[in-house]
């Protein structure tokens, strides 16, 4: 398939490692470059694929373990992805945290392994927070009871970007830490008990 021009949905849902349904998300997201033909058959262009695998690349953490619940977490800035990432470790809690550094990463994530929690900023490159989650509502691959936003933009601003929507978790940054750990808790159904009770108060004042 190397000298191909283009590729069918599931050919290229075997070279990314992810669903047909996936595959369909990302070109819907425009992640994907493609055509329909006129017996409205999908075409992958091949080298959007190629170009897609190069650059998303960047999604950090280990997804090998299956006895341990997901959590993906979507923020741009290194500095505050890394601090939320020491601070959930902190808890004691059995995760396998991932990090992605914008919001077509994410749906790269999320494709290949679905996670139990998103953590999602909304400011970022590209694909910003809330238009992965309208992909991701799009494809029904997560609800809102999966999903947690931190964000230090306005009202205002998260308004003109369409607004997060109903049943999503919403903190704002600098976010507490405390509350944070009680809401990843209760969407996960884990125990508290145990758990380090040491860690940061306030994280993330970058949007």
């Amino acid at each position: 398939m190397k000298d191909k021009n283009y590729y069918s949905t599931i050919e290229a849902a075997k070279l990314l490692g992810v669903s047909v349904r996936t595959v369909q998300l990302w070109v819907e997201s425009g992640a994907l470059e493609a055509w329909k033909t006129a017996g409205g058959h999908r075409r992958i262009v091949a080298s959007s694929v190629d170009d897609y695998i190069k650059a998303h690349q960047t999604v950090s953490g280990d997804t090998s373990k299956p006895s341990n619940k997901r959590l993906l977490i979507v923020e741009d800035n290194p500095t505050v992805s890394k601090f939320y990432e020491a601070a959930i470790k902190s808890w004691g809690l059995p995760l396998d945290i991932v990090i992605a550094h914008d919001g077509f990463a994410g749906l790269v994530a999320i494709g290949r392994q679905k996670p139990d929690l998103l953590i999602a900023d909304i400011y970022m490159p590209g694909m910003d927070g809330l238009q992965m989650i309208q992909s991701l509502y799009k494809s029904e691959l997560m609800s809102a009871e999966q999903i947690i936003v931190i964000s230090g933009l306005a009202p205002e601003s998260i308004a003109e970007r369409g607004g997060i929507p109903d049943g999503i978790e919403f903190f704002k940054k600098p976010v507490d830490v405390a509350m944070l750990k009680n809401v990843v808790l209760d969407k996960l159904s884990l125990d508290a008990a145990d758990i380090d009770q040491q860690q940061p108060e306030m994280a993330g004042e970058q949007t």
